[in-house]
């Protein structure tokens, strides 16, 4: 069921002319699929039951999200024992979530939803300048239509005032007021928190003396447990999709890193204990002494630029 979703989403990306990598075949993962176009960037996690992400999969989706400034999105079809209604979206962990046929909606016909999911049912976002002026163009007190609606004065009020109400109180809203009344959701912007935290969760501990030695040149690290990559590296304001990670197929986990970092154009670098003969597309393979050699994130940034140049020599 999932491979079938993924393949979907995939159909409708590469339709809506996005740059797309898929890492169906990469475990662990927060993210199946990574897709660009201008200055959009989605993490795509894709579920059958929505119910089945877990909460460390998220974080860690949150914070390569926060840090690429990239929307994070899953899609699925059921949620415990029920399908996904198309044009709502839905909420995991702070993560927004809809079904298959929504994600085509927005993508392709540019059509947002405009109902979420919550605690008692389904809601939608007001357009609070939009009743106060049709209001007003009819003639219509507060308090008068407070009385065709059954609620209070001050419920209408607060309508006004941007509160969220039901999808049936929206509807009764409309057919009073004869006009849209109805917000979009943007479920494609950036997440609004503050940086992820360093932490080096889930690394040994001869990885965590490499981003010791990373962050003692004043690179900023982030480790990631389920991606890609195992670090995120800001040294100054550029990102590197950092490997960190000493195993038996280096390179062939240097080629998926070098897929995402083509698609979201950023650097990329893996740093190894042994020499690796050849180049993999857009990786950088660092030797760790080399670390030593460097004491700022200038000289890293040089250091991955010059090693790239030799590499296309």
């Amino acid at each position: 069921m999932q491979v079938t979703i993924v393949e979907s989403i995939l159909k409708i990306l590469e339709k809506a002319g996005f740059d797309v990598t898929d890492l169906v075949e990469t475990k662990p993962r927060c993210f199946e699929i990574v897709a660009r176009k201008d200055y959009l960037v989605l993490l795509i996690k894709t579920l059958y039951n929505i119910d089945s992400l877990k909460s460390d999969m998220a974080e860690d989706m949150k914070a390569v999200a926060i840090l690429l400034k990239a929307s994070p999105l899953v899609v699925g079809e059921r949620f415990k024992l029920d399908y996904l209604d198309r044009g709502v979206v839905y909420n995991r962990y702070g993560i927004p979530v809809i079904n298959t046929a929504t994600f085509h909606d927005l993508i392709v016909d540019g059509i947002p939803p405009i109902i979420y999911s919550a605690p008692g049912g389904y809601y939608v976002k007001l357009d609070s300048e939009r009743i106060r002026e049709a209001r007003e163009r009819l003639g219509v007190s507060l308090g008068d239509l407070a009385k065709e609606l059954g609620i209070s004065r001050r419920a209408v009020k607060k309508y006004e005032e941007g509160v969220d109400t039901s999808v049936e109180n929206a509807l009764k809203l409309e057919a009073i007021l004869d006009t849209n009344i109805v917000k979009a959701i943007n479920i494609l912007k950036s997440l609004d928190e503050e940086i992820y935290e360093e932490r080096d969760i889930g690394l040994s501990e001869e990885e965590v003396e490499v981003v010791e030695q990373l962050r003692c040149i004043g690179v900023k690290v982030y480790p990631i447990k389920h991606a890609p990559f195992d670090v995120i590296s800001k040294p100054r304001n550029e990102l590197v999709l950092t490997g960190i990670k000493q195993v038996r197929e280096i390179e062939k986990r240097a080629i998926v890193l070098g897929k995402v970092s083509n698609t979201l154009s950023a650097k990329a670098a893996y740093i190894v204990e042994k020499t690796i003969n050849r180049g993999v597309g857009s990786v950088v393979f660092l030797m760790r002494e080399d670390l030593e050699c460097i004491s700022s994130p200038k000289d890293f940034i040089s250091l991955i630029n010059e090693k790239k140049k030799l590499e296309n020599c």
